[in-house]
């Protein structure tokens, strides 16, 4: 697989996404992206922009390591973990943490190259779609925690048709729901998440995905145009990312500049942090 590119853009101040690959970009190893969760604390405790881009940066180190290895995708995560902890055993040594700290966490998406093909990795929300030569589509977007996030937008929506605007009040509104959906983390009634903890070897999404064609990565941010916008479907995302996914996120970005508020297109946050990567075969 050849990276035919990759775009990773915050929706503010601090960009929490990430992506990172391994081997020649024309001749890709394995690829990945994040999508650091936003944290619900009323302040940040770790070093770097957010404690989410603490965890996220961590984790990318981890994988330029453990990514060219040959390990199983079980093994490379139960690797991964491992290390996260200690990072966190170490980062937090000195630190008074609440006793209702929301620990960092990110959604991930990896694909690998085997010797029987490509397998793929997810926790979380973020998005894979692949396409194999003839032209069939596989697409791995839907996750568990999408009923709780289409119920915050309508919620958040109704407010906003009242006046409240403000993202912040919106959020301190909404912190104990938030916090009840967060204590599902990596449980059989919630969603995968990768977090400093074992339980995120609870439930990972591992899939043999043979020999596509195409593969784009791509975080919610990013799968806006799809999902929240209605800019194109599945297919025509990838086409457009193929040709460049710089362009797609430069719609997305003028659609939420012109709907700052979020009525048109009701949604929590005004924008979010958008990455992809488009990959295809040589």
């Amino acid at each position: 697989m050849k990276l035919l590119g990759a775009v990773s853009q915050g929706s503010g101040a601090t960009n929490e996404d990430g992506f990172g690959h391994v081997g020649d970009e024309q001749d890709l190893a394995a690829a990945w992206i994040f999508d650091g969760v936003t944290g619900i604390n009323p302040r940040q405790h770790l070093s770097g922009g957010s404690d989410a881009q603490w965890l996220v940066a961590c984790a990318h180190d981890h994988l330029l390591e453990l990514a060219p290895r040959d390990l199983a995708l079980d093994a490379l995560l139960h690797d991964l973990v491992d290390r996260l902890m200690a990072d966190w055993a170490i980062a937090s040594a000195s630190l008074d943490l609440p006793r209702d700290y929301d620990p960092p966490a990110a959604c991930l998406v990896l694909v690998k190259r085997y010797a029987d093909g490509w397998r793929s990795l997810r926790l979380g929300d973020s998005c894979l779609l692949a396409r194999n030569a003839g032209g069939e589509n596989r697409i791995l977007a839907a996750s568990p925690n999408n009923s709780f996030d289409h119920w915050l937008a309508r919620e958040a929506h109704k407010r906003r048709q009242q006046g409240v605007f403000d993202v912040k009040a919106l959020l301190a509104e909404f912190a104990p729901q938030l916090r009840e959906s967060r204590a599902r983390r990596n449980r059989p009634d919630g969603y995968s998440v990768l977090e400093c903890s074992r339980d995120a070897l609870a439930m990972p999404e591992i899939v043999s995905l043979g020999w596509p064609d195409q593969m784009l990565l791509c975080t919610d941010g990013y799968y806006r145009a799809v999902d929240t916008y209605g800019l194109m479907d599945d297919a025509r995302l990838m086409d457009a990312s193929r040709a460049s996914v710089a362009d797609v996120l430069g719609l997305i970005r003028a659609i939420e500049a012109h709907d700052p508020d979020c009525l048109r297109h009701p949604r929590f946050k005004p924008a979010d942090d958008a990455t992809a990567v488009m990959l295809a075969a040589a």
